[in-house]
């Protein structure tokens, strides 16, 4: 099959025309077969391989297949969306959400200008549960070849995202409720982090924070606030963004492999300029891991940062908490 970069974008833009779960479904459902096939011409990204000095260039069929899998991470950034809408969830299950916007970032100065920022102007709200919605999510990408996990034993930032938290202060960890919805391999590449309630002291993981902090490499999850590369571009260049690499094979977890500054160093070999280098080590290492801030005090500037030039391989598979092995 040709590499035809723009397969998965033209599903997506179709799927936006179903904004009900069973029409979607029905879409999804005739279009598997297809998929699977334009899935499976990506098999070069399933393994690790050393990147070009100074990144890919356009003529590196390498960058159009990571394009396509852009495409294809947004379809399930859409669909997860779509299972998790704004509403209370029910007593007991833990926080997913509520804070206010935070004075002087950039979603408050937009707001101030007469910008929609979030669902609720000026709060960032809790989210509900729609578990059968989720089962589209789950039933399409097994069919089309990506392999579900869930790590149930043990949390891991790697390679869960924290929907909801039940504070603990009596708790010595976090730990894993229960999961909500698989997380995806590719061979050895994330596609997905699996959804998870979790159950945590506020040292370790505050409930606000985690719930309504920034999810950086994330295109969409409202009402939650997101951020990745393609956000700010044209209708047409936001299409060339290239899906973020976080690997994990014999040699141990490698997160945001196509970045450039290593900051498991210290201190990082930052190049003039970078964007977060005057950031704390520790901040930067906590948003690439989680993918978004977990630990209170938020900072204020904390949906203006730029995790994307960062990378970080764990050899251990201990941090913070028992373990994070695949």
């Amino acid at each position: 099959m040709e590499l035809d970069w723009r397969y998965f974008r033209r599903l997506y833009e179709e799927l936006l025309d179903h904004d009900d779960t069973e029409g979607a479904r029905r879409h999804l459902a005739d279009r598997r077969r297809t998929a699977a096939a334009h899935l499976a011409e990506l098999a070069p990204l399933r393994r690790r391989e050393p990147v070009p000095a100074g990144g890919y260039t356009v003529e590196d069929e390498q960058l159009w297949r990571l394009t396509k899998l852009y495409a294809l991470s947004r379809i399930s950034d859409y669909l997860i969306e779509l299972s998790c809408p704004e509403g209370d969830p029910p007593p007991g299950f833990g926080v997913t959400g509520g804070r206010p916007v935070i004075e002087g970032s950039t979603a408050h100065r937009m707001e101030l200008r007469g910008w929609r920022t979030t669902a609720t102007p000026g709060r960032h709200g809790p989210r509900r549960l729609d578990r059968a919605a989720l089962t589209m999510h789950t039933e399409f990408f097994t069919e089309i070849g990506l392999t579900p996990f869930d790590q149930a034993r043990a949390f891991s930032p790697f390679h869960h995202e924290i929907f909801a938290v039940v504070q603990d202060r009596t708790a010595s960890q976090v730990t894993v409720e229960e999961v909500l919805w698989p997380g995806f391999w590719f061979g050895d590449l994330l596609f997905s982090r699996a959804g998870v309630r979790v159950r945590a002291p506020r040292h370790l993981i505050d409930a606000e924070v985690a719930t309504t902090s920034t999810l950086y490499f994330t295109f969409r999850r409202e009402p939650r606030p997101t951020d990745d590369l393609s956000h700010g571009w044209g209708s047409n260049s936001q299409w060339r963004t290239a899906f973020p690499r976080f690997y994990a094979d014999g040699d141990g977890l490698h997160c945001n492999w196509d970045g450039t500054v290593d900051i498991g160093e210290d201190p990082p070999q930052d190049p003039p300029h970078h964007p977060d280098a005057a950031h704390p080590l520790d901040q930067r290492r906590e948003l690439l891991l989680h993918r978004c801030f977990v630990r209170s005090a938020l900072p204020q500037d904390e949906d203006e940062r730029f995790p994307y030039e960062d990378r970080l391989t764990l050899t251990t598979a201990e941090w913070m908490h028992p373990s994070l092995d695949r």
